[in-house]
């Protein structure tokens, strides 16, 4: 069993092994995965060698992959069988060889009385037992790390010079150590060695490394910080050093921030600054400007508002931190300078006149254009405000139809990540009010797991027609999820949905805003995409309740639910159902419903007439149930679902002692429908809370 080593070091063991792969810079969104991808083939490549691997720890840098691990000196002895031919073949009769027998040992280097007989299906047949040697770790491991470093698949590869040898950049040198000992193979003209490089300008010399143990500190010696988490702790805390100077706070960005550590070996943060004019732009324009292109950290002040400060991480030592600044100054001015012309462009345009040209431009071709996606999510919002915030309908209706007005401005050409968010400020500019500008920024969240969510009446309504549009329309073309393909993100706008609802209380049912959606597109089979659609939300929603914290079984009692009623009501049911299961008569009650469900019958039955009552306790459950029903109902209009379960609880013993003292299905013919009826009361009034027959 593989055991990871915190520490970041070399231990003493006996059976250290080192590989580092030198290399032309990789690109630092490939270097992520390859520590891992080396980690996992080293884990898995070994171990088809029958070696175990103690510990091991995988690094990265732009120039170099590097594995440290611990291994065990010999590798474990193995038997394997080999099956022969039935021994009924293998024997005369007298019990002599025949020649398959002896063919048979032959082959494997063994005489006919070592081999065994051993029972298959339904004959006898001779066995080798092949006892494989356990060689030694350092004989093995030419072979092991030439498959290891050729096993390393990344996104894209090349081949180089007249090498027939593809890896993410071409490979400078392969270092190998085990046990201090080179560890010698060839990959092509690559041969392997004990030669290490330190920084590319630093200190772009060859050394060699009698050491394995020296190896990191080595390195840091020859700037290099060979663990990506310890650069990202520098890039962090210099930074965060460099901004309190100016009574300021760094932007903080995990995205940034893990690219960041992997495109530099030798990470030195700067502080830069640009002309405060720029800060009239928008705050988004600006950051975006920062990190896509430049991969520059803004930076704050205590109040959120962004300062004309910066941070770039620079891969060389403090005392060129003068000749970064400057550079990074003048590049930074330029980049600003484009952003502002491209916004002052686009504010002359009207988002209003740029609805034509969104005639132009072609959404999908079965789909039509980006303008008849806007009318579709318009019609989809004026139903969705009707039914939840009338009084804004007319706004949201306005926004909807100049929501993808934006994509045709410069700043959004330019940084395709801006979209809506640019258009909320061009709305400011063309005098719409805020509620339009909000919901314009706000449309498209939530943009991924965890993003935060429209708080804006218009925003939710827009973000939902939105993505009900875009599921819609692609489950009519059949462009629908498949495997792990998801080419127009349609699992994530589902998640989006879902969200929505659950956490801003939406009234309308996934069922009714499916509907609607489709409505908006020509379409023959809707009831058959509805009913898919549906599916394919109770698909997401399962696993979703599941993964917050409750069992499978209260999911699936209330599952049933997700279609016509809001979603957020099932969280509701959810919560009362994990309390029921807390109650001292919880079993009680499961029992009594489970002597309802047994029986109940399926069909549709008449209304129970109290008239044919024979026995006080078909009278007493009749009188609880009809003094309980409407209880259950207020409490449920008042989404008070604990409270409702708990009424409904009361009848689990007038249940039991109308089961114990009555004969349902009594030789009267009236009288046994008419008790039948009754439990199907009961059932009926416990469905609207859950299915508790799911329950266990």
């Amino acid at each position: 069993m593989n055991k990871e080593v915190n520490n970041a070091s070399i231990t003493n063991s006996a059976s250290q092994l080192l590989l580092e792969i030198g290399t032309e810079e990789i690109p630092a969104r490939f270097l992520p995965e390859a520590t891992v991808k080396l980690k996992e083939n080293a884990e898995k490549i070994f171990s088809e060698y029958r070696l175990s691997l103690l510990s091991i720890r995988t690094y990265a840098t732009p120039r170099r992959l590097a594995l440290i691990a611990e291994t065990e000196p010999v590798q474990q002895a193995a038997e394997k069988e080999i099956w022969g031919p039935p021994v009924n073949v293998s024997f005369d009769k007298d019990g002599n060889p025949t020649r398959a027998a002896e063919a048979f040992a032959n082959t494997h280097g063994l005489k006919i009385e070592e081999l065994i007989k051993k029972e298959k299906a339904k004959g006898t047949y001779l066995v080798a037992i092949i006892k494989e040697s356990a060689l030694k770790t350092a004989d093995l491991l030419p072979e092991i790390l030439s498959k290891l470093v050729l096993s390393l698949n990344f996104p894209k590869s090349m081949r180089w010079g007249d090498s027939d040898l593809k890896f993410v950049r071409p490979i400078h040198w392969i270092l190998a150590l085990y046990n201090n000992e080179k560890v010698s193979f060839a990959l092509d003209t690559v041969k392997s060695n004990s030669l290490t490089k330190g920084h590319r300008f630093l200190s772009p010399a060859s050394f060699e490394l009698k050491d394995s143990s020296s190896y990191i500190s080595l390195l840091r010696n020859n700037y290099v910080v060979l663990d990506p988490e310890e650069r990202r702790k520098i890039i962090l805390d210099e930074s965060k050093k460099l901004t309190s100077g100016v009574n300021a706070i760094l932007s903080e960005d995990t995205e940034l921030l893990d690219h960041v550590k992997f495109l530099v070996e030798y990470p030195t943060p700067v502080l830069g600054t640009f002309s405060a004019d720029y800060l009239s732009l928008p705050k988004e324009l600006l950051k975006t400007v920062m990190k896509g292109h430049q991969k520059y950290f803004a930076v704050e002040d205590e109040q959120g508002n962004l300062t004309n400060y910066f941070i770039v991480v620079s891969n060389t030592k403090k005392e060129n931190a003068e000749t970064i600044k400057k550079g990074a100054e003048k590049v930074i001015k330029a980049r600003f300078e484009d952003a502002r012309f491209y916004f002052d462009e686009d504010r002359k345009t009207p988002l209003k006149e740029r609805l034509e040209g969104l005639k132009k431009v072609i959404y999908h071709d079965k789909l039509g254009s980006l303008y008849d996606k806007g009318k579709r999510i318009s019609s989809i919002a004026a139903f969705i405000a009707d039914k939840c915030c009338p009084e804004k309908t007319e706004d949201i209706k306005t926004a909807a139809l100049i929501s993808k007005a934006d994509l045709i401005s410069g700043v959004v050409r330019e940084f395709p990540e801006l979209q809506g968010i640019m258009g909320g400020y061009y709305a400011l500019n063309d005098d719409y009010n805020t509620e339009i500008s909000k919901a314009l920024a706000e449309q498209y969240l939530p943009a991924y797991s965890g993003d935060r969510l429209p708080e804006t009446d218009a925003g939710i309504v827009l973000s939902l027609s939105d993505k009900l549009d875009n599921l819609a329309s692609f489950f009519m073309l059949g462009l629908t999820p498949t495997g792990t393909e998801d080419p127009f993100a349609l699992r994530r706008q589902t998640l989006g949905i879902i969200s929505i609802l659950f956490e801003k209380k939406n009234k309308l049912s996934i069922s009714k805003l499916l509907n609607r959606a489709l409505q908006s597109l020509s379409i023959k089979n809707r009831q058959d995409l509805l009913n898919d659609l549906v599916r394919f939300f109770e698909q997401r929603l399962e696993p979703l309740l599941q993964s917050g914290g409750y069992s499978q079984d209260a999911v699936s009692a209330v599952m049933f639910f997700a279609k016509d009623n809001p979603l957020y009501t099932l969280k509701g049911r959810l919560d009362a159902i994990k309390e029921l299961k807390q109650a001292a008569d919880y079993e009680t009650f499961l029992l009594a419903i489970k002597r309802i469900n047994n029986i109940a019958p399926k069909d549709a039955v008449p209304p129970v007439d109290n008239k044919l009552f024979a026995h006080d306790e078909e009278t007493r459950l009749y009188a609880d149930i009809k003094a309980v029903t409407p209880k259950i109902h207020a409490s449920l209009k008042r989404d008070r679902y604990f409270d409702a379960i708990r009424l409904i609880m009361t009848l689990k013993d007038p249940i039991n002692n109308f089961f114990d003292k009555v004969l349902v299905m009594d030789k009267n013919e009236e009288i046994k429908q008419n008790r039948l009826s009754l439990i199907k009361d009961i059932q009926s009034l416990a469905f609207e809370i859950a299915d508790f027959s799911k329950l266990n």
